[in-house]
C-alpha cells in the first residue's frame, strides 16, 4: 500500500546517529525506489522497520506517498530487527552501538537480557554500557577510537571492583598508548597484587580470631598449622551458619574441639567480647567516614607531587599504602 510521507516516523529504537544519503538519492532519481519501506502501525502513524534511510532520501527527494509493506509485530520484535536489518547492511560506530544498549538499559534491560535478545556476547554489551561510567572526555575517547572497546573489555573487572580505579587507568590507556594486551598485563598484575594484600589481611585477622576459637592450636608456620588452622574455622563458620552459639553450647566446644580448659574458655570469651568492642568501635569510625565522603573523594584524587601521575590510595588498618 501507498502512505502520505508526513505519517510515516522514524524507529525510536534506531541506533544510527549518521545518515548517507548521496549514493542512495542518485540511485532512487535513476531508478525509483526498488524495495518497500517495512513498517508497523501505531495509532494513525507508521513506525519504520527497514528503511529509515530510504525514507529520509525520498523526504529530500520531495516525495508525497511512499510504498509500505505494513507488518505486525510487538516493541521486542520492532528493536530486534532494526538493530539487525541496519548492522547487516552497515556496521554501526561504538558510539551508535553504545548508545542503542543504553537505551534498551534505560528501559530496564539488563546487559544479560540485551545480549539474548539480540544475539550477541554479553561482554561485548557490557563493554558498551561501561563507557557511560566514565567522565565525558573519556566517553568522547572511545567513540574517537583512542581507547577501543577491546580495552574496556580488559578493565571489565576493575570497573566493578572500583570505577575509580578504571577511570585512572583509562587514563593511562591513552597517556600511554597502551595496547589490549598490555593492559590485560597491568590489569592482572594489579589483580594478583590486591589479592595477595587481601589474603595477608585475611591471614592476619584469622590469627587475631583463632585463639578464641582453636586456643591450643599453634601459631601458623608450617602448611599443616595452617590446614589445622582452616578446619577450626570451617567448623566454627559452620556452626554461625546454623545460629548463634547458645551459651551451652560455647561451653561444650573446648571438648569437641580438643582444646583447652574452663579457665582458658573464660580467657577465649574475653577476647571475643574485645574482638566485639572492636568491631562497634571500626563501625562507628566507618559511620563517621561516610559522613566525611566528598572529603574523602577529594583526598584520593590527587597527582603524584614526584612523577605528577594519577595515585590510588588503599587503607589497611591504620596505615594508607599509595600506588
Amino acid at each position: 500500500m501507498e502512505v502520505d510521507i508526513d505519517l510515516i516516523r522514524p524507529s525510536p529504537y534506531q541506533p544510527r546517529l549518521v545518515f548517507d544519503l548521496g549514493d542512495l538519492k542518485s540511485e532512487i532519481e535513476k531508478d525509483g525506489l526498488l524495495s518497500d519501506l517495512v513498517v508497523r502501525q501505531q495509532g494513525k502513524f507508521y513506525e519504520v522497520i527497514d528503511g529509515e534511510r530510504r525514507l529520509r532520501a525520498l523526504r529530500e527527494l520531495g516525495w508525497k506517498a511512499v510504498p509500505v509493506r505494513v507488518v505486525d509485530v510487538d516493541d521486542r520484535v520492532a528493536r530486534r530487527s532494526v538493530y539487525k536489518l541496519n548492522k547487516v547492511r552497515e556496521n554501526y560506530t561504538v558510539e551508535e552501538e553504545a548508545g542503542f544498549f543504553k537505551k534498551l538499559a534505560d528501559e530496564g534491560l539488563s546487559a544479560w537480557d540485551i545480549s539474548k535478545e539480540l544475539n550477541v556476547s554479553f561482554h561485548w554489551v557490557l563493554a558498551h554500557l561501561n563507557v557511560f561510567k566514565f567522565p565525558e572526555d573519556l566517553q568522547k575517547a572511545v567513540w574517537a577510537k583512542q581507547i577501543s572497546i577491546s580495552h574496556m573489555a580488559a578493565l571489565e573487572s576493575v570497573i566493578e571492583r572500583n570505577v575509580k580505579e578504571a577511570v585512572l587507568t583509562a587514563r593511562e590507556i591513552l597517556e600511554r598508548k597502551l595496547t589490549v594486551s598490555e593492559t590485560r598485563e597491568i590489569m592482572d598484575r594489579r589483580a594478583k597484587d590486591l589479592k595477595a594484600r587481601v589474603d595477608e589481611m585475611r591471614i592476619r585477622a584469622a590469627e587475631k580470631v583463632l585463639p578464641a576459637i582453636a586456643p591450643r592450636l599453634p601459631k601458623m608456620e608450617t602448611p599443616e598449622d595452617f590446614e589445622r588452622a582452616s578446619e577450626a574455622l570451617k567448623a566454627k563458620a559452620e556452626e554461625i551458619r546454623g545460629g548463634v552459639s547458645k551459651t551451652e553450647e560455647i561451653e561444650e566446644m573446648p571438648e569437641r574441639l580438643g582444646e583447652a580448659p574452663r579457665a582458658e574458655e573464660k580467657k577465649s570469651m574475653q577476647i571475643l567480647g574485645s574482638l566485639r568492642e572492636k568491631i562497634e568501635t571500626l563501625k562507628r569510625e566507618k559511620a563517621a567516614l561516610l559522613e566525611k565522603k566528598s572529603f574523602l573523594t577529594e583526598a584520593l584524587s590527587f597527582n603524584c607531587p614526584h612523577c605528577n601521575r594519577s595515585c590510588i590510595i588503599y587503607r589497611e588498618g591504620d596505615s594508607y599504602w599509595v600506588e
